[in-house]
C-alpha cells in the first residue's frame, strides 16, 4: 500500500466516524425533545356546547359502528365537539399536580396557557364528511 492509499483510508474512517457521531447526536436530540421534554402538540376533540359555540357535528351510524345503538334516536347519536391543540408537556405537568387544572375529565386550555387553542367549526376549515352546528 502506498502513502496515498493510507491517507485515503484514514480519511474515509474519519468521515464515517464523524457521520456516525452526527447520526447518534441527531437521534439523541430528537429523543430528548420528544420523549423527555414532550415538545409536541396534541390535537383532540373535546365537548362543545352548540347553544353557545359553533361546533362540529358527528352523528353515529349504527350500521357502520358497533358502539351505536340502533334503538337510539338520531339526536341521542349526535355529538358536538370542537378541536383542542395543546402542548404535551403542559398535559404532563398538570397530571403531576393535585389540582389537575386543564386536565381533569377532558382537556381544556387554562387561562394564559401558551400554545393552547380551540378550533371551532367554520365552513373554511371543514374536513371531508364534517358538518357545523346551526
Amino acid at each position: 500500500m502506498n502513502n496515498t492509499e493510507q491517507k485515503s483510508n484514514k480519511a474515509n474512517k474519519i468521515f464515517y466516524i464523524i457521520l456516525a457521531l452526527l447520526i447518534i447526536a441527531s437521534i439523541a436530540a430528537t429523543f430528548y425533545k420528544i420523549v423527555i421534554m414532550k415538545n409536541y402538540q396534541i390535537t383532540a376533540q373535546v365537548f362543545c356546547d352548540p347553544k353557545t359555540e359553533k361546533c362540529f357535528v358527528s352523528v353515529c351510524d349504527p350500521s357502520a359502528d358497533d358502539t351505536c345503538s340502533a334503538a337510539s334516536t338520531t339526536e341521542e347519536r349526535t355529538t358536538y365537539y370542537k378541536n383542542i391543540s395543546k402542548k404535551a408537556a403542559s398535559i404532563s405537568a398538570c397530571e403531576a399536580t393535585l389540582e389537575k387544572n386543564g386536565c381533569g375529565e377532558e382537556l381544556s386550555c387554562t387561562t394564559g396557557e401558551a400554545d393552547c387553542s380551540y378550533t371551532y367549526c367554520d365552513p373554511n376549515n371543514l374536513g371531508e364528511g364534517e358538518e357545523c352546528s346551526n
